[in-house]
């Protein structure tokens, strides 16, 4: 099975990665050289897919399937319009993906089904948290404490005629679900829980998540019920934060998400990328009802001038082509760009117990011997801290 994967950054990782456990051969595409996804690929072209139809036809068509993993909508709308006529299998459902990459229009779904969602500002008190409409992950997210801090947000996306969303903040645990689908027709997997940076950026994704048996059949009900009000076929993740035992739904994002993936497939066995390809090109729902098989950490590193720190995953977007490395100082694996006596490296770590708890205990030891042993100061907190976004405003 050979598998075109057109996005060589985060997601890109996230494919290739379950891709190769899934025992395909990976095609990767991307317009830069030397991108994180490239040293987990068999073969790499180099180039904007839309500007040489012809030469990707032809590159395409020796591949089983294509799965986007990246955000570009003229790519993505190029490739909608002619991958199915060239007869390549597309993994991707382009019209759901138009609703999902807006946070006002996911939103309006939200409430035409009924769904928990955080309150607007004004009818909210504060904090309060301000998002980009059309920007996925952390990029642009921001935590305001008074009317003017809001006054400037407002004023600054009328300048840029960036739409901007204001939501009451809710300090509790904040998880995640995917959602295999075809023709609306959708199962949830496992259910994630997320951990933050000062950024807002997932610095930690714990598998399964330590919340209540009916926190995460309620979320994973409104991923399948989302679904299929989308009349989706593809994949589709949704997350929320826990606002006592509610989840409050906060976006929708119908494409290949990364972290919580790979998490899911070490907890549990489920590949989503295998999951995935053989919905859209056998046109029926796999089996993926899967008890947790183990607890699972997966987190990121950052180790520069001397000091080793968790980060957001959004510092691995700029890494050098990485490799898999197995039992990398505790973890069961690592995918990163170390080398040995490379003084600046980043790294994604995973590591396993027979539950969450011994996950967390098992990444808090590797961290430090991890620190230890390449001499270097630690500076990443107790990582069986819960403590997502909770932060203080600054003085």
């Amino acid at each position: 099975m050979k598998l075109g994967i057109v996005g060589g950054r985060l997601q890109g990782v996230e494919a290739s990665y379950l891709a190769r456990k899934a025992g395909y051969e990976v095609v990767l595409f991307d317009r830069r050289p030397d991108v994180p996804a490239l040293g987990l690929a068999d073969e790499f072209h180099r180039g904007d897919v839309r500007s040489e139809p012809n030469r990707m036809r032809r590159l395409f068509g020796r591949c089983d399937a294509v799965l986007p993993a990246c955000e570009d909508l003229a790519t993505l709308i190029w490739m909608a319009e002619r991958l199915p006529s060239w007869g390549v299998p597309l993994l991707f459902d382009l019209p759901a993906f138009l609703i999902t990459r807006s946070k006002l229009a996911s939103d309006g779904l939200f409430a035409r089904l009924d769904l928990p969602r955080p309150r607007y500002w004004p009818n909210c008190e504060f904090p309060v948290i301000v998002k980009p409409d059309a920007e996925s992950g952390s990029h642009g997210v921001r935590l305001l404490w008074d009317e003017p801090e809001v006054s400037q947000a407002v004023g600054d996306s009328c300048t840029t005629a960036d739409r901007v969303v204001l939501q009451e903040f809710i300090d509790g645990p904040s998880i995640s679900v995917e959602v295999i689908a075809v023709g609306g027709k959708a199962r949830a997997l496992q259910v994630t829980e997320l951990e933050f940076d000062e950024a807002y950026d997932c610095k930690r994704v714990v598998a399964p998540a330590a919340v209540s048996s009916r926190a995460k059949q309620m979320i994973a009900g409104f991923a399948v019920a989302i679904a299929r009000e989308l009349g989706l076929s593809g994949v589709m993740d949704l997350e929320g934060m826990l606002d006592g035992q509610v989840p409050k739904l906060l976006e929708i994002d119908a494409r290949l998400p990364s972290q919580t993936p790979i998490a899911v497939y070490h907890s549990t066995g489920l590949n989503l990328v295998r999951l995935l390809l053989e919905a859209l090109t056998c046109g029926r729902l796999p089996e993926a009802d899967r008890m947790a098989e183990r607890g699972v950490v997966l987190q990121h590193v950052r180790v520069d001038g001397g000091r080793l720190r968790l980060v957001g995953e959004a510092a691995l977007a700029q890494a050098r082509p990485l490799k898999v490395i197995p039992d990398f100082y505790g973890s069961v694996e690592a995918i990163t760009d170390y080398r040995p006596g490379r003084a600046s490296w980043v790294g994604t770590l995973i590591f396993e117990g027979v539950d969450a708890a011994a996950a967390r205990a098992a990444a808090e030891e590797g961290t430090a011997a991890m620190a230890a042993s390449l001499g270097l100061a630690s500076a990443c907190e107790d990582v069986r801290s819960l403590s997502p976004h909770r932060l203080e405003p600054v003085a």
